[in-house]
């Protein structure tokens, strides 16, 4: 029995105690040994896609629905370097990535040998732990692989972020045993949940207490009622203003969750700006609302968040809380009781309910574009359940102009914002969850992902609309670009591409529309079908700009 065997089958074991199941296999021959082992295992929830910049978001999909570790395994070389978009989005958006890559011995890396490159440590910006594992077959080894892997798993459940072990292997790779003979010992791990001293306690509350213009800011969370119940106890004081961006997943008609168009109406004006900001969960995406702050910094500004990194967004943080948000709010608003220092949240909800009402009256006679193909989209899933992935550049600021609904999840790759794996993590994502799933995303984001239908397992729940509107239309809409001669080229990277032949590649249903009828028939249509669906909707002669412009200054009559 090779070295490779007994190494893999510690790993293979430890998986199993620790009930990580799914798996995401890349072609290659140096991750032979992982292959065979793990697919002699019917423990094991095994995919194979081709391309591993897609199968790690794909996994990263999975991961964010089922709220447990996933695996991804790859060979060596340049494939490791594939994974790191992936990884750094997890890392930012805390979703736990269990990476394994196979290596070639120490002693071969910089000598010529192909397929071969430094790769321990090599995500090290963007992972919460990274393991070399050992080559020798000794006792002593094989304790400190299990060593590894159990600290591997409980940093990443911990954590919820992406962990890395390379696995280096010498041949021969494809003699490694089936059966595992080999057992380690499970090192459990006790998560200790932490809470506020008394006397910190007591400062934020006389903090809260004494200031009369309060916001919370709820950025990125997973679904969480405890947390909805507990701000609501909260929003009953008018002094309090509760901002819930669509990825917040958390649903209450009186929290503000249309940001942008309630800012436009309230820009500039100091009775608005607060003197207290508590921000939740991960990023924000209202770039008005960064703006704002960063212009008119808070008094005092607590970030709170289960992990050690502090974000300090507005450049005002006075506090930095390590707890989980429901774990704070839970003892914090023990002897809070509504103090109506002040109208602010009132003079908030307000502004909200009045841009509600603009909003709707603009669009009933909005000409066709991406704002009226995201209203459609918006009318025609009320009431269904849905999980929603959006596209993290222009869809998702559309989809944030719409209120929120409560029978369905909101997920965006904003942890780092990329262009890259919107597709590849809906795909993901709809492979582990019976709800259907609604992928609303760009023509670049859909192109530049298109390795994502080449999958084995694409799933009849998935649905993608793909607002084409012939490049890259955020640079339209963003401050910059247009001022410069590059526009077209360099920015918008304007296309005729067809998305129809991409469909007809991967013989997926497809279905166009380029006008206001078409399109609402095609996504009833689509959310009925039972069958995976691609889409488009085609506003690229439609002048989208100018459309916007004028929706928000529609938003700020009185």
């Amino acid at each position: 029995m090779t070295s490779a065997s007994f190494r893999v089958q510690v790993v293979i074991d430890l998986f199993k105690k620790h009930q990580i199941k799914n798996i995401v296999f890349s072609p290659g021959s140096r991750n032979a040994p992982l292959v065979i082992g793990f697919n002699s295992d019917k423990y094991f929830e095994k995919k194979v896609l081709v391309d591993e910049r897609s199968a790690a978001f794909f996994a990263l999909g999975m991961a964010q629905q089922l709220k447990e570790p996933v695996a991804i395994c790859c060979t060596s070389g340049s494939a490791v370097l594939n994974y790191a978009p992936a990884i750094a989005e997890a890392y930012y958006q805390k979703i736990p990535l269990f990476v394994i890559t196979a290596d070639r011995p120490a002693e071969w890396i910089d000598h010529g040998e192909g397929q071969s490159m430094r790769q321990n440590n090599v995500y090290k910006n963007f992972i919460a732990g990274s393991f070399n594992l050992p080559m020798l077959d000794h006792p002593d080894a094989l304790w400190q692989t299990g060593v590894m892997i159990n600290e591997a798993v409980h940093i990443t459940k911990l954590d919820s972020k992406p962990v890395h072990i390379n696995f280096p292997f010498r041949e021969p790779l494809y003699e490694t045993v089936a059966k595992a003979s080999k057992t380690a010992r499970k090192i459990t791990h006790f998560k200790v949940e932490k809470s506020l001293e008394k006397s910190q306690l007591t400062i934020l509350q006389d903090i809260w207490s004494n200031s009369s213009k309060k916001m919370i800011i709820c950025g990125s969370l997973p679904e969480e009622n405890e947390l909805s119940q507990l701000l609501s106890k909260l929003n009953k004081d008018s002094s309090v203003c509760i901002l819930s961006e669509s990825t917040s997943n958390l649903y209450n008609e009186n929290f503000i969750c249309c940001i942008d168009r309630t800012l436009e109406r309230i820009y500039g004006k100091p009775e608005f700006i607060p003197e207290t900001v508590i921000t939740i969960g991960n990023s924000i995406i209202s770039k008005k609302l960064k703006q704002l702050l960063r212009k008119y910094n808070p008094v005092n500004h607590w970030h709170i968040e289960d992990t050690n990194r502090a974000q300090d967004i507005f450049s005002s943080l006075t506090h930095f809380i390590p707890l989980k948000p429901s774990n704070f709010f839970k003892q914090f608003s023990v002897n809070i009781s509504p103090d109506n220092l002040s109208n602010f949240g009132t003079m908030w909800e307000t502004e909200f309910h009045l841009s509600e009402k603009n909003h709707i009256a603009y669009l009933k006679n909005c000409q066709w574009s991406d704002l009226k193909a995201h209203d459609l989209i918006h009318s025609c899933i009320k009431s269904k359940i849905l999980n929603m992935q959006m596209g993290n550049s222009s869809s998702v600021r559309y989809i944030q102009l719409f209120s929120n609904m409560s029978t369905i999840t909101y997920n965006s790759n904003r942890g780092v914002s990329g262009i890259d794996g919107s597709s590849s993590t809906a795909v993901g994502a709809a492979n582990v969850t019976s709800k259907n799933t609604l992928l609303v995303t760009g023509d670049l984001s859909f192109i530049y992902d298109q390795n994502s239908l080449w999958n084995d397992e694409l799933p009849s729940n998935l649905k993608i609309v793909v607002i084409n509107n012939q490049g890259g239309g955020i640079f339209n809409i963003i401050p910059g670009p247009k001022t410069t001669p590059y526009t077209k080229k360099h920015f918008e990277t304007a296309h005729e591409l067809s998305l129809e032949k991409i469909a007809a590649t991967y013989k997926i249903n497809y279905q166009f529309a380029n006008n206001e009828r078409d399109a609402a028939k095609c996504i009833d249509n689509i959310m009925n079908s039972d069958q995976m669906e691609i889409l488009e909707f085609f506003t690229g002669e439609s002048k989208n700009e100018e459309i916007l412009n004028d929706y928000f200054s529609a938003i700020k009559k009185d």
